[in-house]
């Protein structure tokens, strides 16, 4: 049988084989299972890479340190966290994809302890600490949450919220995504 890979190139003839094919696999119910599922990851990569083109790539390169407040009063400095894997949540309190995803680092934090893996969050554009604050309480969170500034979003090239790095033990930035993620989606990018 002969495969087109470019529409314009497929005679009729073949066009007709192709989707004769494809009627056939949709009627066995796994195939058809198989082939929705595949189209359907085929559709979130590329919509995950569409997503994070532009922001800093997570290729083992050192992640970029930085020094902040926390609505605690405390100062975190990320270099002090090596040794241990780090999830940096960078938010806006604005954003409503970030607060639906949030939520979903209680439960990380409920399933993994802090010596296990350290979670902080980093509050970007923002207008006003009071802003922040309300977002917090509104979700009742149970990580640090730290007050950023440009600086962060330059360093990690940040063009979207949520966006979340993955830092392994020795300060290395491992992964990156944008977007909301589940608690199931966290996990597997932290293990």
């Amino acid at each position: 049988m002969k495969i087109c890979l470019l529409a314009s190139l497929c005679t009729q003839e073949n066009k007709s084989e192709m989707l004769k094919t494809i009627k056939k696999w949709r009627k066995d119910k796994y195939s058809a299972l198989l082939m929705d599922v595949t189209v359907l990851v085929l559709v979130m990569v590329a919509i995950s890479w569409w997503q994070n083109r532009g922001s800093l790539a997570a290729k083992g390169q050192d992640a970029p340190d930085f020094v902040l407040p926390s609505l605690a009063n405390k100062t975190y400095q990320l270099s002090e966290y090596r040794g241990k894997e780090v999830l940096v949540y960078f938010f806006a309190p604005w954003c409503s994809i970030c607060r639906l995803s949030a939520d979903n680092l209680n439960d990380l934090r409920e399933a993994r302890s802090e010596d296990d893996l350290m979670i902080m969050m980093v509050a970007l554009s923002y207008e006003n600490v009071a802003e922040v604050e309300a977002f917090v309480e509104d979700l009742d969170l149970q990580v640090p949450i730290l007050l950023g500034n440009e600086q962060q979003t330059q360093d990690y090239q940040i063009v979207g919220f949520p966006t979340y790095y993955v830092i392994d033990q020795q300060g290395k930035l491992q992964s990156r995504s944008m977007g909301y993620s589940t608690e199931l989606g966290m996990r597997v990018r932290t293990w």
